[in-house]
């Protein structure tokens, strides 16, 4: 299928290989801007951005090579996608081509259906880093994010990075795809985002909280939730913001779920939660030592937490812990 509202610079000197090519692309729903050499197509270049350049190698005034050594110092263009045309006699301008990091060539005469299927594969590349490249602007901002909200709470400094490695490794064990693990760190990292409007005296509280306070603190799932629910990217990850503190037995909060009816997400992500809560010095308790958590989420298996999941994570614990102890 073709790309559609794609737009395509064609260069080329040789005017009945350029329209001849132009028409094969036009059938497929590309719009096609076209110049006669390497100078032309700078001018045209300086009035818009294409999606993709397609250029001969042996041109007049400025050859495919000069051009594209203009187009990849300009930062403006230097994304762009670029395919070279070439004839026989071009094989000296090929390797030249190959050694400025050139990957696509299309030797003259060109069949319509290698065409097409070149550029659409470029482009579909093209595409795919650039997603990639938003995911990672998309995390990043995640991340300066929950650091700064952690940074209010001065008992849990630490908390959101290990939470999320622990509920990576529980996920790596049960080999959730990529997609899955890149949502799940959305999630883990943004799990408290809610505690944003939870005043700092309750936040920073070294004591018990009292029961006005308790019913401030439980909000912040809800809060969370609804904070990040306006933003498209993030939604598949309101089931780790919205959850994470219901319990397997149903007493959870904040909306009491029991069992299965809880998200899969959540109930994964409730372990790792919890147990970076044991295993780290809070003002209502000190940390425990391993055995003593091991022997706690063995207990609160089927209550607190998945009664499945519970001894996954902790064989993954017991393996990474043989793991360190191994001179």
């Amino acid at each position: 299928m073709p790309m559609p509202s794609k737009s395509i610079l064609l260069v080329d000197d040789d005017h009945e290989a350029r329209q001849g090519i132009a028409q094969v692309l036009q059938i497929e729903n590309y719009t096609i801007i076209q110049a006669t050499d390497g100078k032309e197509a700078l001018v045209l270049l300086n009035r818009f951005k294409p999606d993709l350049i397609l250029s001969d190698l042996d041109m007049p005034n400025l050859d495919g090579i000069q051009f594209y050594k203009e187009i990849r110092q300009n930062p403006s263009w230097v994304t762009i996608p670029f395919i070279f045309l070439a004839g026989s006699n071009s094989l000296e301008r090929i390797r030249i081509g190959q050694e400025l990091g050139v990957e696509d060539f299309l030797m003259k005469p060109i069949e319509s259906d290698e065409l097409i299927r070149t550029i659409h594969g470029k482009l579909l590349r093209s595409a795919e880093i650039e997603v990639a490249h938003i995911g990672q602007a998309y995390l990043e901002t995640v991340k300066v994010i929950a650091n700064a909200i952690e940074g209010r709470d001065r008992y849990t400094r630490g908390h959101v990075d290990r939470v999320t490695t622990y509920a990576f490794w529980l996920a790596e064990e049960l080999r959730w795809p990529p997609d899955h693990i890149r949502i799940l760190e959305f999630g883990a990292r943004l799990h408290d985002i809610g505690k944003i409007t939870v005043p700092d005296h309750v936040l920073n509280k070294p004591s018990a909280l009292n029961e006005k306070e308790w019913a401030i603190m439980k909000k912040h799932p809800a809060v969370g939730a609804r904070i990040l629910r306006g933003i498209s990217h993030l939604k598949p990850a309101l089931p780790y913001i919205l959850y994470h503190h219901e319990r397997w037995d149903g007493t959870g909060y904040p909306e009491g779920l029991q069992g299965r009816e809880i998200p899969i997400e959540a109930r994964l992500l409730t372990i790792a939660d919890v147990y970076d809560a044991m295993t780290t010095n809070r003002p209502y308790h000190p940390a425990q030592n391993y055995e003593e958590v091991i022997q706690i989420l063995r207990s609160e298996s089927g209550k607190h937490f998945d009664p499945d999941l519970a001894p996954i994570f902790i064989s993954v614990l017991e393996k990474r812990r043989h793991r360190q102890q191994q001179p």
